[in-house]
């Protein structure tokens, strides 16, 4: 069974950025020179193997700075259509990630497609995820 989706709508649940979800991250975003960032400490109930992020909360949050950017920037709701991820080191229970996107080309208020890229830092700068996206527009 399929859910009817009347509305792309905010409800405040949302996994990672939702402020109502018990469960989320609650991000918070800044916007600097048509970037954005945010960032979360690993926790232990997030991890995979022992004591170690599971590598999918590095690609949901990368997918997540690359949906808010044009959201945030312009206005525009948008869905990710694709999403490319390379897990590049491993993070570490207790460690904090700086999560960061940017448009690959031009980016303007109003068009269908944005082209992201993303990527996963650590403190001392080491980069331990990148990603590529491509969001579409939707009503």
């Amino acid at each position: 069974m399929t859910a009817h989706i009347h509305a792309w709508e905010d409800d405040g649940y949302c996994y990672l950025c939702g402020k109502r979800n018990p469960e989320g991250f609650k991000m918070e975003f800044t916007i600097k020179d048509r970037e954005i960032e945010t960032s979360f400490t690993a926790e232990k109930r997030h991890q995979g193997y022992r004591d170690i992020l599971h590598g999918g909360f590095l690609a949901m949050a990368m997918d997540e700075v690359m949906v808010m950017l044009p959201y945030r920037l312009f206005g525009s709701a948008v869905a990710t259509a694709e999403i490319r991820v390379r897990l590049v080191a491993p993070v570490v229970v207790g460690e904090r990630v700086v999560v960061r996107a940017r448009f690959e080309g031009e980016a303007k208020a109003g068009q269908r497609l944005y082209r992201l890229a993303a990527e996963c830092l650590l403190a001392d700068g080491s980069v331990v995820a990148t990603g590529r996206g491509t969001c579409v527009r939707v009503k």
